[in-house]
């Protein structure tokens, strides 16, 4: 903002809006009308009269004092009860905020931050009109005791809507479930406890994002019932993990994943060390899951099966992590011409899939265009069986491949230029070629190439005598020097970054 404007703009909000910092005369007539006060300073002088300013609907203090004297604030909870917004921002020696705090009653909004608090007050839990606690402790502090970090009758707040606090202090709260205004909720730990179960979720149907963790403390499928997560309307994005890959009951995991079926608009799924064999019921249902646009799948070390991710209209995102029994990405690719697999997906990474062949049962081809055709970003990695690349969409902009076991790689495309822009191979053992002097003129974008641990690397392609293109390379991160002689990486002109890596 022009200096001009932002005191144009303090003249005529000087009535309601006051900027206080170091060396800053305060007026000795306060207006009343005085509502919003930013207070910003070293001084302790300054911060012991903000008790003057008794109407005030928000206050901003930043308080940079080494030694916090916290009797002004005492003073200004005992006045200001007309305080609607609160933001605290000290140096981390700061430890506690004063119990007055309980008196300000029309409170909605508490952020505190860069503090080093051992706990929060307990006059906290008086104030029901309450809507936001944002609490963000500053990084490399001690960590105080979880269990007394929150006064016990927080879960009276039925106004909160937005709970943010480190670690997993929210999961201490005792009976969660009577904050049914709550919107996001990650993570929430189960354990064997009275007030701590699933069913706390029962009533929380305002939430829009839940994570639910320790699921393998859930007794059976009835109580993953209670959660009753199909009826959360405005669910959007939803996190289901067990705390372990230990060995457990599988039927039991699939009977609870089955009965935490999740309402339709929910847009984000992410499944974490479920230990079942197949997929849950609910997932097999595309009209179920229809618009689902982020999927992580991750260390679901016996599931065997994918569901029909691929005829989702919406997906965008899938990431699998370590499923060593899935064989094809896709099962049910009928050759319809008609039919696109994967419609706008864009991001598709796969990590530690070591039983993965093929992108579709039984090696059924895909014509072009009809798998993956908006692939922006693939990223393979530890895939031994897999035998080669899907066919790449003329969009593909990001390719990764780490410890696969093929001899070449193969840009299986149309006759289209490909809009790569980076290509990174690392330790792929087995690799003799790469063929990016036959593909030089489909490779115009390529400006970051990584060749790391490929000792059996030999070839990069064949030069045309009648192709004039060359490779406009950026940066190029290598570890055998030897690669620089190939063509085309030896002529290059324009590269800016130059890494060899021993």
């Amino acid at each position: 903002m022009h200096d001009l404007i932002h005191e144009l703009a303090q003249s005529v909000s000087m009535h309601e809006c006051l900027r206080v910092e170091d060396g800053t005369k305060l007026s000795v007539i306060i207006p009343k009308t005085l509502r919003h006060l930013s207070v910003q300073t070293t001084n302790p002088d300054i911060g012991k009269k903000i008790g003057q300013f008794k109407y005030l609907h928000s206050l901003f203090l930043f308080d940079e004092a080494s030694n916090h004297d916290i009797s002004a604030l005492i003073e200004f909870f005992k006045t200001g009860r007309s305080l609607r917004l609160l933001y605290i921002h000290a140096s981390d020696g700061l430890k506690m905020i004063p119990e007055e705090i309980g008196n300000l009653i029309h409170l909605r909004y508490l952020k505190i931050d860069n503090c080093n608090l051992t706990m929060l007050p307990r006059s906290l839990s008086n104030l029901y009109h309450l809507q936001y606690i944002i609490y963000d402790r500053p990084l490399r502090s001690s960590q105080p005791n979880v269990v007394d970090f929150l006064p016990n009758g927080i879960n009276n707040l039925s106004n909160l809507h937005y709970v943010k606090l480190p670690e997993n202090y929210i999961s201490s709260i005792c009976g969660i479930g009577k904050l049914m205004s709550l919107q996001e909720l990650y993570m929430f730990r189960l354990r064997d406890a009275s007030g701590y179960g699933i069913g706390e979720l029962e009533n929380m149907n305002y939430l829009c994002k839940l994570g639910i963790n320790c699921l393998e403390n859930v007794k059976d499928a009835e109580e993953a019932c209670s959660a009753k997560l199909c009826a959360k309307r405005r669910l959007t994005d939803l996190t289901l993990r067990w705390s372990n890959t230990d060995s457990r009951n599988i039927d039991l995991d699939e009977n609870v994943l089955d009965n935490l079926r999740p309402p339709k608009c929910l847009r984000i799924l992410s499944i974490e060390r479920y230990m079942g064999a197949r997929c849950a019921i609910w997932m097999h249902n595309v009209n179920q899951i229809f618009n689902l646009e982020i999927i992580e799948l991750w260390e679901c070390l016996e599931w065997e099966t994918l569901p029909p991710f691929e005829q989702l209209p919406f997906l965008k995102s899938l990431k699998l992590r370590n499923m060593p029994k899935v064989k094809w990405l896709e099962s049910k690719f009928n050759g319809n011409d008609k039919y696109r697999a994967f419609p706008l997906l864009k991001v598709l990474r796969i990590r530690n899939l070591e039983a993965l062949e093929d992108w579709f049962e039984a090696g059924v081809a895909a014509e072009d265009g009809c798998l993956f055709p908006c692939l922006i970003e693939l990223k393979l990695s530890s895939c031994p069986k897999l035998k080669e690349l899907p066919p790449l969409s003329s969009n593909l902009r990001s390719l990764e491949i780490y410890s696969i076991e093929w001899k070449t790689l193969n840009f299986y495309s149309n006759a289209n230029p490909i809009s790569l822009e980076l290509l990174v191979v690392v330790d792929c053992p087995n690799i003799t070629s790469l063929p990016l002097a036959d593909e030089i003129a489909r490779l115009a974008a390529l400006r970051y190439l990584t060749i790391e641990n490929c000792p059996n690397l030999i070839s990069l392609g064949e030069m045309q005598t009648t192709n004039n293109c060359h490779l406009m390379l950026s940066v190029l991160e290598i570890s055998d020097p030897s690669v620089l002689l190939m063509e085309p990486l030896r002529s290059i002109a324009s590269l800016k970054k130059l890494r060899i890596r021993a």
